[in-house]
């Protein structure tokens, strides 16, 4: 045992922190309370009807208007008022209470940092909010981490000066650096005791000896005590240890030799095995990864081998149709069963494929970013409907069903709901309940037939001209006026004439001059006119500066056409896909389907940034289908045949159906093989789901096609915890060809992305993918690998008790920090681990010379691998060794025992074993 050191003060401590070890209070608790409520009104995206007022102001400024006022504050015995009317600057509010407190401010920082660690969930929203450009909410309602020690330090002062008078102490700092000087066994005690760290049976004598305050009676209670503590952790530490070195075979009289130093050495193997523990286990999974890895690799190079020392077998064409999918684990499983069913030649790349671009989905007026993290999008893409929406039969329904299940998702929202929802919409309300408990699947199909499904859309991806998008913008100022003109004066459209319209959005503009025909139209008078004009300007944004700004904003929608063929060719070139086409390509995007789940976006695809992948699907498909795109690339080497069609899919991980998009632009002649390819994906579909079953545990699902039924029950069920395991077990980056993995059960754990460095003679390509999809791949692996590691300070402990907060994230029960990371559904299985905590174990095709250009190149990639959270191998195709990076050395790895060294055959690992050879990819020197 340890006296309290007062170097630790602002360190380690806060203020608050040794008043409640010492003296048994709660004012952290308190703290974190008033602070998260104070947060949660602030940060509120939308989920409270009543709304914070003043948020506009900024985070600190708006709590401490209404914390002047809060009853709430004064019932805890919190005054803050005197403080708050001193300065309204959140820096000048934290240079008051650190100077009342009378913390050196060498000690500031250290400070600052001890009490952004006490809601780190909630420090870590602000600070990310703080740094999002362009977050809606952010620069609605700026925060930002000043705000947020500001209003923690304000709530302190008086819970701390509080304190002090009732327990007549001076809490400040120069009195706790005295206090713990003066008093070492005092506070040794006291910490003990209010801790819960005491002994049971001393826990009533330290308490009446602190009581009586006298000196010498604790310091000698303090002496002993230590004795018997120490004592009784030395036992227990000696019983365990005698326990291991008997499991260890040790007899007990060489452990109590004092000759033979079996002890000191079992002492000094313990404490070292202890710091290194976890990590021992981590590289013990690691290497019986890397070591069953190359076994597989091994035997299917020699089966390979085989196939091919037999050309009187028969061969078989692996690629009369291609398919694009993300590489995310679970695609794995359907591309290997896709295969296994007939003639598909599969690719991995990143999800987004190539495409970043901000999404404006119809019906919805803000932009979300579909791509990795690491990018930020320039270009706009808009989904349109084919045609407006016709109030004919059919519609009603859908329309009345909507309708009444807005009224209760607001019933639900408002503070009057325990009095009136039941008996607003009880009826509506408790059937959709019952139907989603009791029979999810049957009640989901019969609100289909209410929904004739979503209105048909298409894509807007062409760049709009300068005169197109005047037009637009004085089309969308006339109809400002409209609304202007009816909410002012209550004249409806059929009263003015355009010729009206346009003239006063011209005034407003100045680009013409008053008075207007509309005010002598309607005898308006000078006052009237100019307070109208000056609405339109202010409130309707009719002036230069908001037209220079629609004008900017429009030019960012779309791509141009040089710019969708280099997107194209990118990607092509990346996957190794530069000839051969097939006459359909299948480009596969991916999302997840599941009800009452705050976790829904963890599940769908991490390139597209937590988003479905189906818009880059069809934006791709639609670039690559393009006779301006084709021409261009034809100039870049790459030459796709005029009956080649890429159409757009959507897989759904959780139901394991894929459905295709935009078939009606297809020629009519391919709309029979678009039939078998959709009974081959569903049948594809259907043995997923088979082998996901078996991981989920369940039972009773015989065949392909009850494992079906059951995973689209998951995926209705709103009491499902689990709809499907997401990217757990993710263990492996594999980089490269198909035919190096073609066959292989890598049982949903491997990232799969295409290379051929044949193709990539500059490593330009390479550095591309090391620096994109393996960066993404990594966060994700640590994501998982943290939260299953320590999943209540990582993670984010069990669904069961979240409550989702604001809209933006979630916490435990009613108060409490935000959860980061992933719940424990997500890593565990019921209370034993699911997922295998492991760093990514990374593969690449490429002679080793080439990778490690491209790690100079990446400095990122280089940081990631040196430093050991990748752990990188590297498979020479040209040597057929595998070089694994470790401890800064490339050392080289055996293959496993038993495998046929003599498969080294004329076509080399990476080569594509069911298609022709591909031609390299021109570069653009060698163009013609």
């Amino acid at each position: 045992m340890k006296m309290l050191d007062t170097t630790l003060i602002g360190v380690r401590w806060t203020l608050y922190d040794l008043v409640d070890r010492l003296y048994g209070t709660r004012i952290n608790a308190t703290l974190n309370e008033l602070q998260i409520k104070g947060c949660m009104d602030f940060l509120d995206e939308g989920q409270s009807v009543w709304r914070m007022p003043g948020r506009r102001q900024g985070m600190f400024r708006a709590w401490s208007h209404i914390a002047k006022r809060n009853r709430r504050l004064r019932l805890h015995g919190l005054d803050v008022g005197e403080i708050l009317t001193r300065t309204e600057q959140p820096e000048a509010a934290i240079d008051l209470v650190m100077n009342r407190l009378q913390i050196p401010e060498t000690l500031w920082m250290d400070y600052f940092a001890l009490e952004l660690a006490k809601l780190h969930g909630w420090a870590g929203f602000v600070r990310w909010r703080s740094q999002a450009k362009g977050y809606y909410w952010q620069e609605r309602n700026p925060a930002d981490l000043v705000d947020f020690i500001a209003i923690r330090l304000v709530l302190s002062l008086p819970l701390i000066e509080e304190a002090g008078k009732e327990h007549r102490r001076d809490f400040r700092y120069p009195a706790w650096v005295r206090y713990l000087e003066a008093h070492p066994h005092e506070a040794l005690l006291r910490h003990e005791l209010h801790s819960g760290a005491i002994l049971p049976d001393y826990a009533h004598r330290v308490e009446v000896v602190l009581d009586g305050a006298d000196a010498a009676q604790i310091k000698t209670l303090c002496s002993e005590y230590e004795r018997e503590k120490t004592a009784r952790e030395a036992a227990m530490r000696a019983l365990r240890l005698q326990e291991l070195c008997e499991r260890a075979g040790i007899p007990r009289a060489e452990l109590a030799g004092k000759r033979s130093g079996t002890l000191r050495r079992m002492i000094e193997a313990v404490y070292s095995f202890r710091a290194h523990e976890g990590f021992v286990w981590t590289q013990a999974l690691e290497r019986t990864y890397i070591r069953d890895l190359l076994a597989k690799l091994a035997a299917h190079r020699t089966r390979t081998a085989d196939a091919v020392r037999r050309p009187d077998e028969p061969h078989v064409n692996g690629g009369d149709i291609q398919a694009l999918f993300c590489i995310d684990v679970r695609s794995e499983r359907l591309r290997r069963q896709l295969e296994q069913l007939g003639h598909y030649e599969t690719f991995g790349v990143a999800g987004f494929f190539g495409v970043p671009v901000n999404f404006i989905e119809f019906g919805k007026g803000h932009e979300a970013a579909l791509c990795p993290a690491i990018v930020t999008p320039s270009n706009v893409a808009l989904e349109m409907p084919h045609s407006h929406p016709s109030g004919g039969h059919g519609h009603e329904g859908h329309a009345l069903f909507q309708l009444a299940t807005e009224v209760v998702h607001d019933l639900k929202s408002t503070v009057l709901a325990p009095y009136i929802t039941v008996e607003a919409v009880g009826l509506l309300f408790g059937f959709d309940m019952v139907g989603k408990t009791l029979a999810p699947a049957a009640y989901t199909r019969w609100r289909k037939t209410l929904d004739n499904g979503r209105q048909p859309t298409r894509l807007m991806i062409d760049k709009i001209s300068k005169d197109d998008a005047l037009d637009l913008i004085a089309t969308l100022q006339d109809e400002m006026v409209v609304r202007a003109i009816d909410r002012h004066f209550g004249v409806k459209r059929e009263a003015i004439t355009t010729g009206m319209i346009r003239e006063l959005r011209e005034i407003a503009l100045g680009h013409a001059t008053r008075p207007s025909g509309f005010a002598q139209r309607f005898d308006l008078d000078t006052a009237a006119e100019t307070l109208f004009l000056t609405s339109l300007r202010l409130e309707y944004g009719l002036n230069p500066d908001q037209a220079r700004i629609q004008l900017e904003h429009l030019a960012r929608i779309g791509f141009r056409i040089e710019r969708q063929a280099l997107l194209v060719d990118n990607l092509l070139k990346t996957i190794g896909l530069v000839d051969d086409f097939a006459k359909i390509v299948l480009v596969v995007g991916h999302g997840s389907s599941s009800q009452n789940n705050p976790y829904e976006s963890a599940l769908d695809c991490g390139a597209c940034g937590g988003d479905r992948g189906l818009v880059n699907a069809r934006i791709f498909a639609a670039m690559a289908n393009r006779r301006e795109v084709r021409d261009r690339l034809a100039e870049r080497g790459i030459r796709i045949p005029d009956d080649t069609c890429f159409i757009p899919a959507l897989h759904d991980t959780t139901t394991d159906e894929t459905t295709l998009y935009d078939i009606e632009q297809l020629p009519p002649g391919r709309l029979t093989q678009v039939s078998r390819i959709q009974e081959d994906l569903a049948a594809a579909g259907r043995l997923c789901a088979q082998e996901r079953c078996i991981e989920l545990g369940e039972t009773g699902v015989p065949s392909p096609e009850s494992a079906a039924g059951r995973v689209k029950r998951h995926a209705m069920d709103w009491t499902q915890v689990r709809p499907e395991w997401g990217l757990s077990k993710n263990a492996s980056f594999i980089i490269g060809s198909r035919s190096l993995t073609r066959a292989l059960d890598l049982e949903g754990r491997a990232f799969l992305h295409s290379y051929d460095h044949r193709q990539d003679p500059s490593g330009e390509l390479l550095v591309g993918i090391l620096s994109g999809p393996l960066i993404v791949a990594q966060w994700i692996n640590l994501e998982y690998y943290f939260s299953a590691v320590d999943n209540e300070v990582f993670g984010s402990g069990s669904k069961i008790y979240h409550n989702v907060v604001g809209r933006f994230g979630v916490m435990t029960g009613n108060v409490g920090d935000l959860r980061t990371g992933l719940p424990a559904q997500a890593v565990a299985k019921g209370d034993r681990p699911y997922h295998q905590p492991m760093r990514l174990i990374t593969l690449i095709e490429a002679p080793l010379s080439c990778i490690q250009e491209a790690l100079d190149k990446v400095f990122k990639v280089r940081e990631l691998v040196k430093n050991g959270w990748v752990r990188l191998l590297v498979l020479d195709p040209e040597t057929e060794r595998v070089s694994l990076f470790e401890h800064g050395l490339w050392t080289a790895q055996p293959w496993p025992a038993g495998t046929d060294r003599s498969a080294r055959v004329a076509r080399p690992l990476g080569a594509k074993p069911a298609r022709q050879h591909r031609k390299r990819a021109a570069t653009l020197e060698e163009s013609p």
